[in-house]
């Protein structure tokens, strides 16, 4: 009798821990979906240009335009996807009233490359800082590079200061999403309330990796190309910063904040450029 007693027990317990597990691990998976990665990303591509407008949020009525983006989404002859942008800033607009504020015009430009498998896995990202004052020679490049033992090598290397050199290896699930911290999101399918997921950005402002946690926290309106827009509203938090996301229903992402430090930037699609 108490051998029996004894086993019930044990499966009692291992009924319990099942059941939590499934809880935690399993169930949001079936009540919320997937949350987005690459291969979902590159899956729902449309490839073509877009244009973004860049503007500082000081809270007042009206953002401060400081400059534009464009990102490129393009196929290769082996089926690869890669996602391009070019973001120019002028920095005096950008900085205004912050500790970094510069009394005259100078011009950034952060270019970004991301590879990803025909298998929606991540090959490579690079992305290269430059100011237009200093000539064509990037005064910051970023790369980011998984290895066999599902980590990512990432790697900071400066031509203006050592103390911006950096390397990092860090763990990577294969199909987490990395970016290179500027580079505008042209696309977040299937989004549904709840969903979590964590991103990898390799900060140009602060020259060091940060890990981001996203979440699909509501359905909201905005006005975008003169017209209300229901939109998911999805948060991001990271240890330095917060930003947000409003993402249309089909996936197609409106407006976005840049995880940037010290100021509150604001991409905004433009509607002529492939809505």
């Amino acid at each position: 009798m108490p051998r029996l007693f004894t086993r019930i027990l044990i499966m009692i317990f291992w009924l319990i821990c099942s059941g939590i597990l499934f809880y935690r691990d399993i169930l949001p998976d079936y009540l919320v979906g997937q949350p987005p990665d690459w291969k979902r990303l590159v899956q729902k591509a449309e490839y073509g240009t877009t244009r973004w407008l860049i503007a500082v949020d000081d809270g007042g009525e009206k953002n401060r335009v400081v400059g534009q983006a464009f990102n490129e989404i393009n196929k290769r002859a082996d089926s690869a996807t890669i996602l391009k942008s070019r973001i120019k800033i002028d920095a005096k607009g950008l900085f205004n009233g912050t500790i970094l504020q510069v009394a005259e015009s100078t011009k950034f430009q952060f270019e970004n490359t991301t590879t990803i498998t025909p298998q929606g896995l991540l090959d490579h990202i690079r992305a290269e800082v430059r100011v237009e004052e200093l000539g064509d020679k990037p005064i910051l490049v970023i790369q980011g590079i998984p290895t066999n033992q599902n980590k990512l090598d990432i790697r900071f290397s400066s031509s203006i200061s050592p103390l911006m050199n950096f390397r990092q290896i860090i763990e990577y699930a294969p199909q987490q999403m990395v970016r290179g911290g500027l580079e505008p999101i042209d696309h977040l399918p299937g989004l549904r309330i709840g969903q979590r997921w964590t991103t990898q950005i390799l900060q140009p402002m602060t020259a060091r990796p940060e890990s981001i946690r996203s979440e699909v926290v509501s359905l909201v309106r905005i006005f975008w190309n003169g017209n209300p827009t229901e939109v998911f509203l999805v948060e991001h938090k990271a240890i330095t910063f917060s930003a947000k996301t409003w993402v249309r229903r089909d996936g197609l992402v409106l407006r976005q904040q840049l995880p940037t430090p010290f100021v509150k930037l604001v991409l905004e699609r433009d509607p002529k450029e492939g809505e």
